[in-house]
């Protein structure tokens, strides 16, 4: 079967998983801003040199043609999924080239998983809505700006209001502006996120009966508040590349 690099290369992270089977055997992650140079990203994919295949998804346009200078010291070919790449999902949107490669991917890791309809909730640099159908078409979503976002908004914009770590309270009145602050942010998202998977699942229908998937960095953090009951698989996005690699070849 051989082994798979996937690569996603998201607004903060690339994130690298080399796949064995279906298995992650390694992972590794490199900061995106500053754009990380010619020689910066060689060095992160050294460990993965002996990879059979290389796979990447980016949101980050200004750095694809560098990876796969990067990558062909490393494979053959480095294989880029995008939204024109033939995997057999309908994008059911009015932009389907506007529509980020790492959704794609999620759309087709949680159809894989789910064996139907699915909404998958991303925690990254944005949270995301995505939408799929029982027939694995790509429906749309929503998008939010992440929680650390937000908090990186606010100390920007408000001169005395720190940046603060994303966690839950133990009591949402806050005593300090620390706790005020991930109080605020951790149950005003909270219920942002309720409110959009309630009318999520709602436009869905009864006929899809979706399963809820979650994954990205935060994921883990809101899970257990959540209303809803969901699933947590934090290398999905890194896994639906992954299968996307043996279906564009």
């Amino acid at each position: 079967m051989g082994s798979i690099l996937a690569v996603d290369i998201g607004n903060t992270n690339l994130t690298f998983g080399l796949f064995r089977g279906e298995r992650v055997a390694k992972r590794s992650r490199l900061a995106t801003a500053p754009l990380p140079s010619g020689e910066a990203l060689r060095a992160a994919l050294k460990p993965y040199k002996n990879a059979d295949r290389i796979i990447f998804a980016s949101v980050v346009p200004k750095l694809d043609a560098r990876f796969r200078r990067a990558a062909k010291s490393f494979a053959a070919r480095p294989l880029q999924l995008t939204p024109r790449s033939k995997l057999g999902i309908r994008l059911r949107v009015e932009t389907p080239h506007s529509v980020g490669a790492d959704r794609i991917a999620n759309a087709l890791a949680a159809h894989r998983k789910s064996k139907g309809a699915a909404i998958v909730i991303d925690f990254g640099t944005a949270t995301t809505f995505d939408c799929v159908a029982r027939n694995g078409d790509y429906l749309g979503g929503a998008i939010l700006p992440g929680p650390q976002v937000a908090s990186q908004a606010l100390a920007l914009k408000a001169a005395k209001l720190p940046e603060v770590p994303i966690r839950p309270t133990r009591r949402v009145i806050g005593k300090n502006t620390v706790e005020c602050l991930q109080s605020g942010i951790y149950y005003g998202y909270l219920g942002m996120i309720d409110r959009v998977l309630d009318e999520t699942v709602s436009e869905l229908g009864k006929k899809n009966k979706p399963k809820i998937i979650v994954t990205g960095g935060l994921g883990r953090l809101f899970l257990k508040a959540m209303k809803r009951r969901a699933l947590y698989l934090p290398d999905l996005t890194l896994a639906g590349i992954r299968m996307a690699a043996d279906i564009i070849c």
